[in-house]
């Protein structure tokens, strides 16, 4: 999908600063230079996918955000100005989804943008709940109220209601199995953690438990945006997980990776520069 008018503009202007900043490279060291590079990197991802995220200052991020400028004012102002083109996307196949009665999780990244997506789940008279690291678990206390548990075994439930799971797959992952209830993820956004993502593949589709249900899953593009990097990243390294698999050779390592794949997509993002 093509990105909003706003959030064209935003994207180009962020992009436009990020090679202004790169001008000045050669004067720092390079674990500074490392650490810029990933906030430049990070700071594309939540333009990409929720212009309001920009709000929020980033550590190590030297892209110019100057308040008096029409820029700001946009970022500042977002909300009020257009829906991004994702979430719109997004309405699109609820509507696809929930009208068969079928039960969705949708991952997502960022905190800000999980919260905006509850938020049009709402308007949308849509019953969600968030999943992510704020969410209580049961041992933490014995009155936390809504706790992950809860929500997981409410989402479970085929006659609970609840039919739309926002999860963070940084704090989900790993931790949920909903193969027996839920066959439709959409991915809102992707990380350039590769085992992050084939983990939560995994949650609504398992091997000895789940090759009688079909399961779908959605990825939502921004075109002419990072997105499109993210998933050849990801494409690119799951095809060289199964041809070491196929070869019955030692599985690569794809948990500890993120840093440096973050690098490597500033190089090809930025390669001209």
């Amino acid at each position: 999908m093509a990105l909003n008018e706003h959030e064209q503009f935003v994207y180009d202007a962020i992009t436009l600063r990020i090679r202004n900043s790169a001008k000045f490279d050669y004067s720092k060291n390079a674990e500074v230079l490392t650490r810029l590079r990933r906030a430049r990197v990070l700071r594309l991802r939540q333009c990409s996918a929720y212009v309001g995220l920009l709000t929020k200052p980033l550590s190590d991020c030297d892209v110019d955000i100057t308040k008096s400028s029409k820029l700001y004012e946009i970022i500042r102002t977002y909300d009020q100005l257009e829906v991004p083109a994702k979430i719109m996307e997004l309405e699109k196949l609820f509507s696809k989804i929930l009208g068969k009665n079928e039960k969705v999780v949708v991952w997502c990244n960022f905190i800000g943008a999980l919260k905006l997506i509850q938020k049009h789940c709402k308007k949308l008279k849509t019953n969600s709940e968030l999943l992510y690291g704020d969410t209580p678990v049961e041992q933490t206390s014995v009155d936390q109220g809504e706790t992950r548990e809860k929500i997981i075994n409410r989402f479970k439930d085929p006659k609970s209601g609840l039919d739309v799971l926002i999860a963070n797959p940084g704090a989900c992952a790993e931790s949920i199995s909903l193969h027996k209830t839920c066959h439709h993820a959409i991915y809102y956004d992707l990380s350039y953690n590769c085992a992050q993502y084939l983990q939560s593949l995994d949650r609504i589709h398992r091997v000895g438990g789940s090759e009688t249900e079909e399961a779908h899953y959605y990825f939502l593009q921004n075109k002419n945006a990072i997105d499109r990097d993210v998933m050849d990243n990801i494409d690119r390294k799951v095809q060289k997980m199964f041809g070491v698999l196929d070869d019955k050779l030692p599985q690569p390592d794809l948990t500890g990776d993120e840093d440096q794949e973050e690098i490597k997509a500033y190089e090809r993002l930025f390669k001209a520069d």
